[in-house]
């Protein structure tokens, strides 16, 4: 018959409907009605209401389901929602893609009435090389006391956007010959690879099955296990047992941070393995640093010794010279830019390298000419930070060293209502604030506290993030996951109190905000030298919605696409450059 016909009885006015059993939804306490002396059915249900499909490596079977009416099999029309995890036909079989596990929420119509059926896709992955022995495999599945050798990266409770390439396992302690079980295991998937890495051990997975992995863990917990076998040993050990949490969407935009050994900014594009030396193909090789980027993508200014302080990151050209009106080159270094990339404030910390020009008031981005009645002609904002919805300006007060907010009017480019956050505080190595970033919902600010005035200088002093509320003057929040406070490091206290610069993402995603900071920590076994030698890019998970009292941060995790053999620092986030906005 024909899906909504009436020569089966079935009614054709909307019924109320609620949640079945097991999951199904069905129609309840609708008034009968007939259709040629044969009453409609009541109650419409999917047999089974829960189904599963295993992904057995590559194998799989397809599942039947079928539309109920009061318990008789009825013809309905059947569609479902997540379709690159399984689809389902006009008969009711559900196939799975092969590719991903998750949740599959089907959906039959018969007539006015609707029933939900759940088909859970799970992804089973076993991948054993020649080099590893059934009998191998037997000692590594069964492993259960703790191993002597450590994983440094990454950390336990990472959280993880989708769409970045996988991250390197590196532990320590591990001998020649050693074998090993790495396992990802979720509510939809396990992954075993076994696998030999030799010391230094790191170990990657390909990006295709990273991608499978991820995808099957969006918005959950993911286990991370590593089973160790030592070479010429009878017995196999838990060198980790973490949990990381796949976020369900993926980061947005593109990073330029300075490259220190290069003295340019560097652009990492969404996905890319190595980063893009974008000003060189612009023809500036000189120095481009203590620069800043507007949240659209369109504009960066530049602080350093070139002859360019706003460029066309669009067109890749340079739009303006600040020496074209007199001013010097380092006038606008660490400077503000507004989200659409017309307005500058410049930087009054006069104690930065450099200096700053630390002029008060706005500058029109274009031709460097001094925008007047803003609100703040005559007001000088040391590190002051637009948030990417153009709605707030973070800075901290000149001469009190206090954090500090204004509303500001996109619009007519005036700010106001100037409030303080957070005063500098007494403990002579926590009272500086600098480099302060507002999250995209103008809710709160991110920044870095150390020792005033060594902090300013990555080089001089430590530092750690806090985050103080914007809505609630007074509420502040040492991050300390994201600093690593009391994270088990392998290199113990080396790796603490080095977290400077951190800026917000202009968007969030998956229910998180994302922060991309300057750390000096090591980085896995891939990176174990001073201070002076490791300075490389991190990113932080920050819960969108604090919870008051709650640490809203996570563990870091080393930006993917830089080049460890640079010391490279200040990262700004920003729409990708070719699509601004999007």
């Amino acid at each position: 018959m024909t899906a909504g016909s009436e020569s089966d009885g079935t009614a054709t006015d909307a019924p109320t409907t609620s949640e079945g059993t097991d999951g199904a939804t069905g129609t309840t306490d609708a008034p009968t009605s007939t259709s040629g002396g044969v009453p409609n059915c009541n109650t419409l249900t999917v047999d089974p209401p829960e189904a599963m499909i295993l992904i057995d490596n590559g194998v799989h079977a397809p599942v039947q389901l079928n539309a109920l009416c009061d318990g008789q099999p009825v013809t309905a029309t059947w569609s479902a929602d997540a379709s690159y995890i399984a689809s389902v036909d006009e008969k009711g079989t559900v196939e799975a893609g092969g590719q991903y596990g998750g949740q599959l929420v089907v959906e039959a119509l018969h007539g006015n009435k609707v029933a939900e059926a759940t088909v859970n896709v799970f992804l089973k992955i076993d991948q054993l090389p020649p080099e590893i022995t059934e009998a191998d495999k037997q000692l590594l599945d069964g492993a259960t006391l703790p191993d002597t050798a450590a994983l440094s990266y990454p950390y336990d409770g990472t959280v993880f956007p989708k769409g970045l390439s996988p991250a390197e396992l590196m532990w320590h302690g591990s001998t020649a010959g050693d074998k090993y079980l790495v396992r990802y295991s979720g509510q939809f998937v396990d992954a075993k690879i076994y696998t030999l890495a030799e010391p230094p051990s790191r170990h990657a997975i390909p990006k295709p099955l990273w991608v499978q992995i991820s995808e099957s863990s969006s918005g959950l917990p993911l286990g991370l296990d590593v089973h160790r076998l030592p070479a010429g040993q009878a017995s196999a050990f838990v060198l980790a047992d973490d949990t990381w949490t796949i976020a369900s969407e993926p980061l947005i935009g593109s990073v330029y941070y300075w490259a220190n050994s290069l003295g340019r900014v560097l652009r990492i594009n969404p996905g890319a393995d190595a980063p893009e030396d974008f000003l060189l193909a612009g023809g500036q090789d000189g120095c481009s640093t203590c620069h800043s980027a507007s949240a659209d993508g369109t504009r960066l200014i530049i602080g350093g010794d070139i002859n360019v302080s706003t460029w066309d990151l669009v067109n890749n050209t340079p739009v303006f010279a600040s020496t074209s009106i007199g001013v010097p080159v380092r006038s606008w270094a660490m400077s503000a830019i507004s989200p659409d990339g017309t307005v500058v404030i410049e930087n009054g910390e006069l104690n930065l390298p450099g200096p700053p020009g630390g002029q008060p008031g706005m500058w029109d981005a274009t031709t460097g000419a001094k925008l007047m009645g803003t609100g703040i002609d005559d007001l000088v904002l040391n590190m002051p930070a637009f948030s990417s919805d153009g709605r707030k300006i973070a800075y901290v007060d000149h001469a009190t060293l206090s954090l500090m907010a204004l509303d500001y009017d996109a619009v007519n480019r005036t700010a106001a209502n100037p409030v303080k956050l957070v005063d500098p505080g007494a403990d002579p190595t926590l009272n500086g604030i600098i480099f302060p970033s507002v999250t995209p919902d103008g809710r709160y600010v991110i920044y870095h506290r150390g020792a005033y005035p060594a902090m300013l200088d990555t080089r001089n002093g430590t530092s750690d993030m806090f985050l103080a509320s914007i809505e609630q003057p007074g509420v502040e929040i040492r991050l300390r996951a994201g600093n690593g406070d009391d994270h088990p490091f392998y290199a113990g206290d080396r790796d603490r109190h080095w977290n400077y610069e951190p800026t917000f993402a202009p968007r969030s995603s998956g229910g998180y905000n994302w922060v991309v900071f300057t750390s000096r920590r090591t980085f896995g076994n891939k990176l174990e030298a001073d201070k002076n030698s490791v300075k490389q890019l991190w990113v932080v998970a920050i819960d969108e919605n604090p919870q008051p009292g709650v640490d809203p941060s996570h563990p870091g995790f080393w930006l993917h696409g830089q080049d460890v053999n640079t010391l490279n620092m200040r990262g700004f986030w920003v729409h990708k450059n070719d699509d601004p906005g999007g």
